[in-house]
Parts: C-alpha cells; structure tokens; sequence
C-alpha cells in the first residue's frame, strides 16, 4: 500500500520551504549535558588563560634581554648583564614550563588533527575572557594577567576567589563556539587513534 502524498498548499496558504523558519532554528540543539558543557567552556577559558599568560612571560623575557643587551652595550656592567640573562632565561624556563603542563592538561597532542582549530576557537575566545575578566574586576591585560596567578596564591585568594565566582562563561564562551568544540572533540575521539593513550 502506498503512502497518501500531502495535499498541495492552496493559493491561500504560505509555502514554506525547508530554509524557513519554522519553530526553533538548527543551530539550538545542545550537544552534551550541562557538565559537559560546562566543563568545555572551562577547557577554552583555561587555555585562553594559559596562552595570555604564556605570551605575557615571553614578552617580559624579551624586555629583561633587551635591557640587559641595553646594560652591557651603554654601561658596560658584565655582571648586571649576566644576572639580567639569567633572569631572562629562568622566565623562559618557566614559560617552557607552564606550556608543557598546559599541553598535557587540555591534551593538545592528543588532538593533534583538529588541534590547529583548537586553537583558533581558544584565540578568538581570548578577547572575550579577557574582557569577562575585567568586567569583574580582575587583572586582564597582557602585562597584568600573570597577577591573576599571583592574587590566587597570595593574601587576596579569598578577595579573587570570590571576584571569579562572577565570571560568566556565557558571556566570555558563545554557545556557537561551545558546540564547535563538542562536535570536534567528539569527533577527534571517534577517530582512530584519537582515544587516550
């Protein structure tokens, strides 16, 4: 027995085309539950974080250096230079560092395929987490960032603890770019070889 076709629309009634709205767009399906994406949008702030602060220690790295070269080219002081190298190089070390604890953390060679995407959604959240981060009162400049870390360790934990409990993830994590993730994510586990090692 065949199926009955729908009747065609009088001249009266709007034909609507699959491109028309009707009820809830595509884009409002919300992959994962709420931890995932919960747990998501922490993973891009995170990494945004992370590479602010990274980027933060070179560039003080880079001025130490400068300074230095500034040192023993104007005032000839060898040993200032050397401290000031030193220097440099113990900011580079811990750079070194807080990447490699980074990269293994948010898994960043775990995802090597979808990684270059990874971090172009962590780039254009950066703006956004910074902007969050000022919003509530918190250090959000390139020079600044570091100070975060600082306060969380220091006398103000409690001050900067609280001031974080009002950063907003909606705000600094569009929920397009939270199912970006999800879908790459799921889909870099679902490859072979893209399971944990």
């Amino acid at each position: 027995m065949r199926p009955e076709l729908p009747a065609e629309p009088s001249g009266s009634e709007p034909w609507l085309s699959a491109d028309d709205e009707v009820g809830d767009e595509v884009g409002e399906f919300r992959p994962g539950s709420p931890l995932s994406q919960w747990a998501l949008a922490r993973y891009l702030v995170g990494r945004a974080i992370g590479e602010s602060v990274s980027r933060t220690l070179l560039v003080f790295a880079l001025l130490v250096l400068a300074v230095a070269v500034a040192v023993q080219w104007g005032l000839h002081l060898t040993l200032v230079t050397v401290l000031l190298v030193i220097v440099a190089g113990f900011v580079l070390i811990l750079r070194w560092l807080l990447r490699a604890v980074l990269r293994r953390l948010t898994a960043a060679d775990h995802y090597g395929p979808i990684e270059h995407r990874l971090r172009e959604l962590v780039a254009d959240t950066h703006g956004d987490v910074l902007r969050e981060l000022r919003r509530v009162g918190l250090p959000s400049h390139l020079l600044t960032l570091p100070l975060l870390a600082v306060r969380l360790v220091g006398k103000r934990r409690a001050q900067t603890l609280e001031r974080l409990r009002g950063f907003e993830i909606g705000r600094a994590v569009p929920k397009v770019r939270l199912d970006e993730l999800h879908l790459l994510l799921r889909d870099a586990a679902g490859r072979p070889g893209g399971t944990g090692r």
